[in-house]
């Protein structure tokens, strides 16, 4: 839909003559609003209301924009308007962002701190007029984002013309709003805009931008490609165009590389930066080969209803939590699309065919969609039309759900499914509660709806497979609105407006089941299942009886009331019933959704510690109830020089959620066995051996706030620990160990800086006449403890230890391919002092003249597995400096995991 309209005529510099003139516009205004109310609704048949216009004068350098943005709009509503609402969209980035945490906060901020973004309408004019203006709170809009200007009033069928001179500073920042070495990627909301106006002439405060007609003039004070809305100017030319947009979509870069194919008579433009500071080893192709095979196929293998135009633009920009933008007019895509294992890749490119079938289908959409549908339904058809791709495309490939079925035997693939942590998560996740969590998008900031294709799920269980898949056929490219078109399926309004609002609170679970009981040649099972939820919601349920042999059978809930109870007859027995085994539904938790829950064995850690005078090598497996993260069975075993060891108890976890997984209070109480290495000595007693076993009760109690364990930066970790050895629980040695850790981190100046203190002080007391054995005794050195002092160096029964460290992330970052296995990130240079005492005496553990140091050095590497996974490893080299005999004595260090 290409509209090319004349401005209404100039505007006096009298006020009142001014408004006089706005409403007459001259015959080119006229022309114009007709031609706008003369345009096909959205109801196909009433006449839909005239679109705003906007000229937009402006100046691009290196972080800022300022100009001037004329705006012609209609009172299309039946009361005289005295007020106008503009949207300061890049005033979202002027606070730090709500949602950030240890864990995002690498995917958000470049260099991880925080930039503001900000927009200044520095005057708004009606001719030479200056109108006052005041800024508007909203309710789930952030602040500073509207301002309101007040009118003259203005007739119902009137046009009114202001004009604004503003001046927007670009966030440092990553995403679809930002600037990351030099290039800009502003998608919509570079300008202020006008809010979209109800038809009661009240101002839809929360809603996405209208559609408009945009006549746009750039200059570009330092030299930069550009993309505007799809089309490309190169350095030096002056940036002109109509656009018919929701918004203006602008790219600008250094460079940017131009790459082509063709498919079906389609020209498909693929530009991106030059890669600096990457390296990729691999047996396969390109990446960007890989992209534009990509492209060609998802392009060749549309449905048939979607008609592809001349050309096709995709643009490469530096998206980090989201993996595709809606540029109107080209795809935003993230210059880590495609950058992960080969067996990951079909989740990246469905994700890509829904950004190009968003395209595709923009310009009907627009056409015949209502303001307030046409971004759930372009999401949700684009989404539904790019699983049919995929499905296409890659018949074998397994979903999230059968790869977490396979691998949840690790329970950081188990935690993946509730709590996922890891980039991209929409592409991996299809089922969230709400359409942008970062509040990071121009359409989607000011809104907590659910995402389209989450509203099309509703519809599908809602409608069923059959009648959901046909309605998709005939309802796409239709000529009436989506809504419109399935209401032939029968009512689908309830569904809709049901789920265009907030996510409820919602919770199911079973109230009583009762399986198998005898009835005559058959077995009766009784179920009572209970919906929890925040605000009244019907949606289908699906109930599974699972058999021994196998033959499961299925019930099915309407989902009204809140309460039902359901039956079956089988002739095999049941062990077990399950609410939504399919995982359909969106609710806060699954440990109750079966009856009796299902069991679950994980490995939780596992770690690997080396160093010159040490090996070790830890692993925790744990049991529980699927989805139960409050209780669990632990196994823990370890393999150290000291000894090899099993721990088996009970874990509990209250309190205050750190995540959906993690909670701050934690207590496991174990019986733990050892077998002792003989060989561990204490270097000033060499002779003395101490072989045999160890068997003991233990309690640890762990207060913890650490959302992400890399490198976490606000970290709060208290231990409480106490040990009973004793011959009666099977140990050689009658002693008992206690003692307290804590540890605190804190970012100084900027949070790539972390400074980190550790402290320990523990206690052991032999009983009776026995002795605490080598194996048992506190060391001065090793990785735990003084990190350049050997682990057999000083051994006694009481322990002070203090460490300290300064964690130094180096930027810029970084893209080292190892086969799509290994992706390093960035790196991170660490200085440390560890100091402290080993006394057999509990009082001179705090003498502290005569305190040993180390000092040392190390390095860790921020690195991501399989391309999509964030970890940490670290090397040091550490040396005691307070001993003029150990000077020189240097200590190698390696570990998997954080150290403290």
């Amino acid at each position: 839909m290409a509209l090319h309209i004349t401005e209404p005529g100039a505007v006096p510099a009298s006020l009142d003559r001014a408004w006089e003139r706005g409403r007459g516009v001259g015959l080119a205004g006229v022309i114009a609003v007709l031609a706008l109310f003369a345009l096909p609704s959205a109801a196909g048949g009433e006449l839909a209301p005239p679109i705003p216009i906007y000229r937009l004068r402006a100046a691009i350098s290196a972080n800022r924009i300022e100009g001037t943005i004329a705006v012609s709009f209609t009172n299309a509503s039946n009361r005289v308007l005295d007020e106008a609402v503009f949207v300061r969209f890049a005033n979202r980035f002027a606070e730090p962002d709500a949602g950030i945490n240890d864990f995002n906060r690498q995917f958000v901020y470049p260099e991880l701190e925080f930039d503001a973004g900000r927009m200044e309408i520095r005057d708004v004019r009606l001719g030479d007029a200056v109108l006052p203006t005041e800024t508007l709170r909203e309710p789930g809009v952030p602040d500073g984002a509207l301002v309101r200007v007040v009118m003259p009033p203005l007739p119902p069928g009137e046009v009114a013309r202001l004009t604004l001179n503003f001046r927007t500073e670009v966030p440092h920042r990553f995403g679809s709003f930002g600037e990351f070495e030099q290039q800009l990627t502003l998608n919509g909301g570079w300008y202020p805009y006008l809010a979209a106006a109800n038809a009661d002439g009240t101002w839809n405060l929360a809603g996405p931008p209208p559609l408009a007609h945009f006549e746009v003039q750039l200059s570009n004070d330092i030299e930069r490609d550009v993309v505007l809305n799809g089309r490309s100017f190169v350095r030096g030319q002056s940036v002109q165009a109509s656009v018919d947009a929701h918004y203006l979509s602008l790219v600008a870069a250094p460079q940017l590389l131009r790459d082509e194919t063709r498919v079906d008579g389609t020209r498909i433009v693929f530009l991106h930066q030059p890669e600096r500071r990457a390296r990729r080893d691999t047996f396969e192709p390109t990446i960007t080969a890989i992209m534009m095979s990509t492209l060609r196929d998802i392009v060749a293998k549309r449905p048939a209803q979607l008609t592809p135009p001349d050309e096709i633009t995709v643009v490469e920009v530096p998206l980090r939590l989201n993996l595709t933008a809606n540029g109107e007019g080209m795809a935003l895509v993230s210059d880590r699309a495609l950058k992960v294992n080969w067996l990951l890749r079909p989740f990246h490119q469905l994700q890509l065919a829904q950004a190009l079938y968003t395209e595709l289908l923009r310009d009907h959409l627009a056409a015949v969609e209502p303001p307030g549908d046409y971004w759930w339904v372009s999401e949700g058809l684009a989404h539904e039309l790019a699983r049919r791709y995929a499905a296409q495309a890659h018949p074998d490939t397994r979903s999230v759900q059968q790869w977490i079925e396979l691998f949840n035997i690790f329970a950081i693939v188990d935690r993946f499914e509730t709590v996922p942590k890891i980039p991209f998560v929409e592409t991996f996740f299809e089922r969230a509660r709400v359409v942008d969590p970062m509040h990071a998008e121009i359409a989607t900031f000011n809104t907590t709806r659910p995402p389209g294709h989450v509203i099309f799920g509703k519809l599908r269980e809602s409608m069923g497979q059959t009648e959901f898949d046909a309605a998709i056929d005939r309802c796409a490219t239709a000529p009436t609105p989506f809504r419109h078109c399935v209401a032939r399926e029968g009512d689908v309004n309830d569904v809709t407006d049901q789920w265009l609002q907030p996510y409820p609170a919602l919770n199911y679970r079973f109230e009583a089941v009762d399986l198998n009981q005898r009835e005559s040649d058959h077995l009766r099972h009784t179920l009572t299942i209970r919906r929890d939820a925040s605000r009244s919601i019907t949606e289908p349920v699906t109930v599974r009886l699972r058999s021994v042999g196998g033959r499961d059978v299925d019930l099915r809930w309407d989902g009204r009331g809140e309460r039902v109870q359901l039956s079956a007859e089988t002739l095999e027995r049941m062990w077990q019933a399950t609410i939504d085994p399919d995982r359909k539904l969106l609710e806060d938790r699954r440990d109750d959704n079966a009856c009796p829950p299902t069991p679950q064995v994980v490995l939780d850690t596992a770690e690997v510690e080396v160093s010159s005078t040490e090996f070790g090598i830890s692993g925790l497996v744990v049991a529980r109830g699927r989805y139960d993260y409050r209780k669990d069975l632990a196994l823990a075993a370890s393999y150290t020089n000291r000894s090899t060891a099993l721990t088996f108890g009970g874990r509990w976890h209250w309190g205050e959620p750190i995540d959906a997984t993690l909670y701050r209070h934690n207590v496991y109480a174990f019986y733990g066995f050892q077998w002792l290495n003989g060989g561990f000595t204490d270097a000033r007693q060499p002779a003395v051996r101490t072989p045999g076993q160890l068997a003991s009760l233990g309690m640890r109690y762990d207060y913890s706030n650490v959302f992400s364990y890399d490198n976490p930066s606000d970290e709060r970790h208290v231990r409480l620990y106490a040990d009973w050895f004793d011959q009666g629980l099977g140990s050689d040695f009658n002693y008992v160990d206690w003692g307290v850790r804590m540890v605190g981190t804190h970012p100084v100046w900027t949070h790539r800086t972390i400074a980190a203190v550790e402290l320990l002080n523990g206690f052991s007391e032999p009983l009776g006449s026995s002795r605490v054995p080598n194996q048992g005794l506190y060391s001065l050195g090793g990785s735990r403890s003084i990190r350049g002092i050997g682990v057999e160096d000083e051994l006694a029964r009481n322990l002070l230890l203090v460490r300290t460290e300064l964690r130094q992330d180096i930027y810029p970052e970084i893209d080292f391919n190892l086969l799509d296995l290994l992706v390093l990130r960035r790196g991170q240079v660490r200085l440390f002092a560890d100091s402290g005492r080993v006394n057999n005496s509990a009082g001179r553990v705090y003498d502290v003249g005569a305190f040993a140091v180390g000092v040392g050095a190390g390095f860790a590497a921020v690195y991501e597995f399989l391309g999509f996974f964030p970890s940490v490893a670290y090397l040091e080299v550490a040396t005691r400096v307070d001993d003029s005999r150990k000077t020189g004595d240097v200590q190698f260090l390696f570990g998997t995991r954080q150290a403290f």
